[in-house]
C-alpha cells in the first residue's frame, strides 16, 4: 500500500512539473512515505531524517505521519510537512504552500471518499508487475495492530475504476496485477453490491495478464465461492498471502483475530482439496503477551502441518492505541528472540525440504531483472512468488519455461528449456 501510495505521489508531482532526484543530496523536497506497523520501522524514519541536508524541504507521509500527527512537527524541526494516509492526492498544494508560501504543517483527516490516481507507468516502480488498490482501512481492530488508526475503516473503490486500471496495466503490457488493500476479500462494490469473488471472476475471464494476484486477504472472511472462482480461473496465481498469525486458538481470541486455529486449517484443507497445486505464505507474531510455550508450539505444529512456502515472522511490537498495548507481559525478551529463531530455523528446514523436491520439475518464470551477482544470470518470480535464478538474455517481462536444477532455502536455480 504505501509503495502504490508512493507512485501516486510521484505521478502527480511529475504531472506538475517537478523531477525526480536520484539521491537526496540536492533534493528540493524529500518526501518519507512512513510504515507504523512495527516500531522499528517508525524510528528508521527518524534517524533517516536526520542524515537529509538541512536546507531539503521535508514531508513525511503515511502511517507514521497518521499515527503521530503534529507532534511530528515538535519532535523534529527538519519536518516541514507531516501528510496523513488519506491526504496523498493534496500533495501538489502541499508542495506550493512550502515553497512559495514558506508554510509548515499538517494534513492528516481521514477521507470517507476515494480518490481516483492511477500512476502512469512512468511513475511505477515495476512496468512488469502493476499494484491495483481495491480498498483501504481495517474494521477488525486486531488488539495488536496499528491499521485501523492509520488507515481509517474500510472503504471500497468502485468496481468500473478497479477494471479501468486494469485495463491499462494490460495495454502497457503488464504480465501480472496485484491487487491490493489492508482486507482484499471484504471488498464490495459501494454502488453495485459486487463481492471480491465476482470482481476476481471478472478479472480473471477479462484481463489478459499471465498472473492475477491479491494482497492481503483476511482468514476471517473465506467462502466456498471465492475457492471456486480461483479453480475455474487459470490466471489467478496458485498463492495465497494469508497470514495466521499464531497457530494456538486461545492467542488468537487475544489477538482479537475471527477464527480458530480449526477454522484455518478448514480453509486450507478446501483450498488443497479443490487446488492441490496452491501455495501458501503467512505472517506470525512470535512473543505475543500472554503467550504461553505451548501456545508457540501449536504455531511450530500448524507450521508444519501447511507447510508455507514463505513467512515473514517478528517479535511483537507495542504499538500505540492498541489494546494489546496495555496487556502485561511477563516474557522475557531473551526468551522471545530464542522462539523467534526456533520458528524460523523450522520454516528454513520446510522450505529446503520443499525445495529439494522441485529438483526436475519444470516450471514458468516471470523474468523481474538481471541478477547483479551473476553475470549472465536473470532473476525471476514463480508463481507461487518463489525467486528463481538462471542463465538467459531474455528482458523482463518475459515468460520463461525453466527445469530447477538446484535449491537454496530462500530461492531456485534452474535451466532454460
Amino acid at each position: 500500500m504505501n509503495v502504490n501510495d508512493s507512485e501516486k505521489m510521484n505521478s502527480l508531482l511529475l504531472e506538475k512539473g517537478l523531477s525526480k532526484a536520484e539521491i537526496p543530496e540536492g533534493a528540493d523536497i524529500v518526501i518519507v512515505n512512513s510504515c507504523a506497523v512495527r516500531d522499528k520501522a517508525q524510528q528508521k524514519i527518524f534517524s533517516y531524517i536526520g542524515r537529509l541536508d538541512k536546507r531539503t524541504k521535508v514531508v513525511v507521509a503515511g502511517c507514521v505521519a497518521q499515527a503521530e500527527k503534529k507532534t511530528l512537527l515538535k519532535r523534529n524541526s527538519k519536518i516541514d510537512f507531516v501528510i496523513g494516509t488519506h491526504q496523498y492526492y493534496d500533495i501538489n498544494k502541499i508542495v506550493d504552500d512550502m515553497f512559495i508560501s514558506n508554510q509548515k504543517g499538517s494534513e492528516t483527516s481521514f477521507s470517507k471518499e476515494w480518490h481516483e490516481v492511477i500512476p502512469p507507468v512512468f511513475s511505477r516502480s515495476s512496468s512488469i508487475s502493476g499494484y491495483i488498490p481495491i480498498m483501504e482501512g481495517c474494521n477488525n481492530f486486531c488488539t495488536y495492530c496499528i491499521v485501523p488508526f492509520t488507515r481509517g475503516r474500510e472503504k471500497y473503490r468502485p468496481f468500473e475504476n478497479i477494471v479501468k486500471e486494469a485495463k491499462f496495466l494490460e495495454e502497457k503490457g503488464y504480465r501480472e496485477i496485484i491487487l491490493i488493500g489492508q482486507n482484499v476479500n471484504s471488498w464490495k462494490d459501494p454502488i453495485e453490491k459486487k463481492d471480491f469473488a465476482q470482481l476476481l471472476d471478472y478479472l480473471g475471464k477479462n484481463i489478459n495478464v499471465k498472473w492475477i494476484r491479491f494482497i492481503t486477504s483476511y482468514p476471517g472472511y473465506y467462502e466456498s465461492e471465492l475457492i471456486n472462482v480461483m479453480k475455474e480461473n487459470r490466471r489467478i496465481a496458485r498463492h495465497i498471502h494469508f497470514p495466521a498469525q499464531s497457530g494456538s486458538t486461545e492467542l488468537l481470541k487475544k489477538m482479537g483475530r475471527v477464527y480458530s486455529r480449526e477454522k484455518y486449517l478448514e480453509i486450507i484443507n478446501k483450498f488443497k482439496k479443490e487446488i492441490p497445486e496452491m501455495k501458501f505464505s503467512s505472517d506470525f507474531i512470535v512473543g505475543f503477551p500472554g503467550e504461553s510455550r505451548d501456545d508457540f508450539e501449536q504455531t511450530l505444529s500448524l507450521m508444519e502441518q501447511v507447510r508455507f512456502d514463505s513467512i515473514f515472522s517478528f517479535i511483537f511490537s507495542k504499538r500505540k492505541f492498541t489494546k494489546a498495548a496495555e496487556y502485561s507481559d511477563e516474557t522475557d525478551y531473551s526468551e522471545k528472540r530464542k522462539r523467534l529463531e526456533e520458528l524460523q530455523l523450522l520454516q528454513r528446514r520446510i522450505q529446503m525440504e520443499d525445495h529439494e523436491k522441485m529438483v526436475g520439475k519444470e516450471i514458468d518464470v516471470l523474468v523481474t531483472g538481471e541478477n547483479k551477482k551473476r553475470e549472465g544470470e536473470v532473476l525471476g518470480r514463480s508463481e507461487s512468488y518463489k525467486v528463481v535464478n538462471f542463465k538467459s538474455d531474455d528482458d523482463p517481462g518475459s515468460i520463461v519455461r525453466i527445469r530447477v536444477t538446484g535449491f537454496g532455502p530462500y530461492s531456485l536455480s534452474g535451466e532454460k528449456l
